[in-house]
């Protein structure tokens, strides 16, 4: 979800259940939250987005999934725009950037789990800028 705050954008994703978390999308959910967290903590001042990416896309891939969409990208004026963490980019994180953190596991005709933060890169890590549950939400 995107939104305009004070003139500037922020993005946020969560993954609902209805009722019960089924058992097949659990271990998706867990892996995805596992890398949404690794990442996070991997976020900050000189961080390659090159290698950031590589890294969420080599845990995914050792259990059968692939990151199909960037893991992030800059936010500003506009809720998409650089630094883009992907593979595809070679760029270093910098303090007083923010970005998204936005694993996510994509399965064609049945479901998709993304966890998605907005954070501020800081010299030793990152803000997370949105403030939500990333455990299981069963409404």
């Amino acid at each position: 979800m995107g939104c305009k705050v004070n003139g500037y954008c922020s993005d946020m994703t969560r993954t609902f259940f209805v009722g019960e978390v089924p058992e097949e999308i659990k271990p998706i959910y867990d892996l995805v939250l596992k890398n949404q967290v690794q990442t996070g903590e991997q976020y900050k001042d000189g961080a390659n987005t090159r290698l950031l990416t590589k890294m969420v896309e080599n845990d995914f891939k050792l259990h059968g999934y692939n990151l199909i969409h960037s893991l992030g990208h800059g936010v500003g004026m506009e809720i998409h725009e650089a630094p883009y963490i992907s593979y595809q980019s070679d760029t270093q994180l910098r303090e007083k950037m923010v970005v998204t953190n936005e694993p996510g596991i994509y399965i064609p005709g049945k479901f998709g789990v993304r966890i998605e933060d907005t954070v501020q890169i800081t010299k030793f890590g990152c803000i997370n800028l949105t403030k939500s549950e990333k455990n299981y939400i069963v409404i």
